[in-house]
């Protein structure tokens, strides 16, 4: 008889099972929908699912890999989704309350890339309202749960999505990001999750953009979260397996990066700290201590190097275009209120719902002054790289914090190093790799002293995604992080 822990086991480590034939696609599908039923009604992360279709689909699976038909790279593995991505037939609601009947007819981009490699994908997983908070929660599905502790939030956009990795709901899940919405879950959470270089993945079919749309968020991107840096390699793979990737270089083209390095060949920069959005020591030492633990282990680390450019206007240019971005949703008596507050004015204010007002209203002349400004970033950021190969910094200030629903976006707070602080430090550290087009891959380096995980993200070149990812597991070695399953999970094992 074989055993596989579906509370430990990777994606890779399922794929060769199914390769093999150790395990079935009926099988896992089981054991998934058993942790489902199991844990679910505590977290709230799969918000819909379609159990028929899952059970013809993983029975032809396995029928087909029995016949010895050619197999994808992900064949007969079962997936939930981000319920931001448009899925055939499936209720996709992106956390709407107006959205609750919305069943797509055709499936996003990503959906497809995944079917086309053989996976299953049946379930949909909780989000905010439209994506729109570091939190996971929305009127029509409720909160998400950390499972680490279920009175802390599991951190959002993509907070169901990371849930279900941690819980052994699947394994392999896709989100997308443009205010930390992969890396903030994956860290709150103890997974892993790649932000994916500016226009490497397709986002056709992703939800905010209405349904139907052409067009790509500027700074927003889609990538993988699974439970380890091979996890999100594969995935990656898959994903940009097509030559429609929106305004970058087809998939066959990114570069690759096949030698695995060696720790002592890193040079390794460290940004641990900033005035900007100050980290609380919990997770500050444990940054640190990372650092020092590579640099005994021979790799070259810096923690003084930074762009020549303050963190400051590196935060605001990140602010101006994120707020002029998510604009072209507003619409109706909001956007005219927008208007009236920005008063005709486009100047910074100390105020932040009317700076939010001017930037969402910016003019199209000031949108390319400040796009200027991100290529000034992009060239100070380029030359790091030429003294560094990654730059390591935390995700947020904070281990995952207390649920904060109640209170609006800009009245929220974060507990740091005993005071309250600005619940939008979130995006002060967000920013350092979105607003450049950067690539990021979020890795688990510890706990807090109250058991709760805490991740950080590897920034690198853009379109430096593999090699970024062998550098993360070089680093995740090194510091024997690997994924832990939270206290909830019991062991969860598929048997034969």
């Amino acid at each position: 008889m074989t055993t596989l822990d579906l509370a430990t086991a990777t994606t890779m480590q399922l794929l060769i099972a199914l390769t093999r034939r150790e395990v079935s696609s009926v099988e896992l599908l089981d054991g998934m929908v058993a942790n489902i039923e199991r844990m679910n009604p505590s977290v709230n992360a799969v918000v819909a699912m379609d159990m028929e279709r899952a059970r013809a689909e993983a029975t032809a699976a396995d029928n087909s890999r029995a016949a010895g038909d050619p197999c994808g790279p992900l064949h007969g593995l079962p997936m939930t989704i981000k319920d931001c991505y448009e899925t055939l037939d499936l209720v996709t609601a992106a956390g709407a309350p107006e959205l609750a009947e919305h069943v797509p007819t055709c499936d996003a981009d990503v959906v497809r890339l995944l079917r086309r490699a053989g996976a299953i994908v049946w379930a949909k997983t909780n989000v905010p309202y439209h994506a729109g908070d570091h939190q996971t929660y929305n009127d029509l599905y409720g909160v998400t749960n950390n499972p680490w502790d279920l009175t802390r939030t599991a951190g959002g956009s993509s907070g169901g999505a990371a849930v279900a990795v941690a819980c052994g709901f699947t394994t392999a899940e896709i989100g997308s990001d443009i205010g930390n919405s992969i890396r903030q879950p994956a860290a709150l959470n103890g997974v892993f999750g790649l932000k994916t270089t500016y226009g490497l993945v397709s986002g056709r079919g992703h939800i905010p953009r209405p349904s139907g749309s052409l067009t790509q968020y500027d700074l927003g991107v889609f990538g993988p979260l699974g439970r380890s840096c091979g996890d999100l390699r594969v995935l990656l793979e898959v994903l940009t397996n097509s030559g429609s990737a929106f305004g970058g270089m087809p998939g066959a083209e990114l570069p690759r990066f096949e030698q695995q390095p060696d720790i002592a060949d890193l040079r390794i920069g460290v940004w641990a700290d900033d005035a900007m959005a100050p980290v609380d020591s919990s997770v500050k030492d444990l940054v640190e201590d990372a650092a020092r633990r590579l640099a005994d282990e021979g790799a070259q680390v810096d923690g003084e190097i930074r762009p020549a450019i303050a963190s400051s206007a590196l935060h605001r240019g990140y602010m101006q275009l994120l707020n002029s971005t998510l604009s072209a949703d507003i619409s109706g008596d909001r956007w005219d209120g927008l208007v009236e507050r920005a008063a005709g004015s486009e100047e910074y204010a100390e105020n932040d719902a009317v700076t939010f007002a001017r930037d969402s209203a910016l003019s199209h002349r000031s949108w390319l002054a400040a796009n200027e400004r991100r290529a000034h970033a992009q060239l100070a950021w380029a030359d790091v790289f030429e003294h560094i190969d990654v730059m390591i910094a935390p995700i947020q200030p904070v281990a995952a914090f207390p649920h904060d629903t109640e209170r609006p976006y800009g009245k929220r707070t974060l507990k740091v190093n005993g005071s309250d602080a600005p619940y939008r430090g979130i995006l002060f550290w967000a920013g350092l790799a979105t607003m450049p087009h950067l690539p990021a891959v979020a890795i688990p380096i510890g706990h807090t002293a109250e058991g709760l995980p805490v991740g950080v993200q590897l920034i690198g070149p853009k379109w430096s995604d593999h090699k970024l990812l062998s550098i993360g597991e070089e680093i995740s070695s090194v510091l024997g992080q690997h994924f832990t399953p939270p206290p909830l999970v019991a062991g969860s094992l598929v048997a034969r």
